[in-house]
């Protein structure tokens, strides 16, 4: 061919092309993939918002569900144990939420971090997501930890309301089978003192 004789080389024209083509399937499949990422940022903005109406509302119901269990005078330990479990099921529920949320703009970040050149600003971001990420599961634990040691102290000041109240009804039962004791024995004497009168 013409420009094989013009650059010394044999099929320039075949190798120009098939380079060409390599290069344009390589542009499609980093188009696909950086799609794939928009969709995951977009998937992740909209789990967001929707996160921040139910946070708010789960934070109001959670509140007034530790008010409740704070309430001795109105509520029963059981009652008052059943607020806080309920509360920790709530916080658990809309904190698993925001943290598959934070995991899926992670990933996005990821990948385009791996398909692109990372900048430092990149870079940055993707330990901010991977930090915030962390700091929800850290949250998550400490919130379990908090409802588990209020239930447990719950559970024990319960256990030490039914001891006094056992504490108490052990010492009437003292007093009663006393005061029988006392009874039958003057009585007993009272016979003792009247069979000897009689003899």
């Amino acid at each position: 061919s013409l420009i094989d004789s013009l650059t010394g080389f044999e099929n320039t024209l075949d190798k120009v092309t098939k380079k060409t083509r390599d290069f344009v399937k390589e542009l499609k499949e980093e188009a696909k993939i950086a799609a794939q990422i928009a969709d995951q940022r977009a998937n992740a903005d909209k789990a967001e918002r929707n996160l921040l109406v139910q946070r708010a509302k789960a934070n109001r119901d959670r509140a007034d569900l530790l008010d409740k269990a704070a309430q001795k005078e109105k509520f029963t330990a059981q009652e008052r144990i059943a607020f806080l479990e309920e509360a920790g099921k709530i916080d658990e529920e809309i904190t698993k939420r925001e943290i598959a949320a934070a995991r899926l703009r992670l990933q996005a970040k990821q990948s385009e971090n791996a398909l692109t050149k990372s900048t430092k600003e990149d870079l940055d971001e993707e330990a901010n997501l991977r930090a915030k990420l962390i700091d929800l599961e850290t949250q998550r634990l400490t919130k379990q930890k908090e409802v588990t040691s209020q239930i447990i102290a719950l559970g024990n000041e319960e256990k030490a309301r039914l001891k006094v109240i056992e504490d108490e009804e052990a010492a009437k039962q003292k007093e009663i089978d006393d005061k029988k004791l006392a009874d039958d024995k003057l009585k007993q004497d009272k016979e003792i003192a009247d069979a000897k009168a009689l003899s």
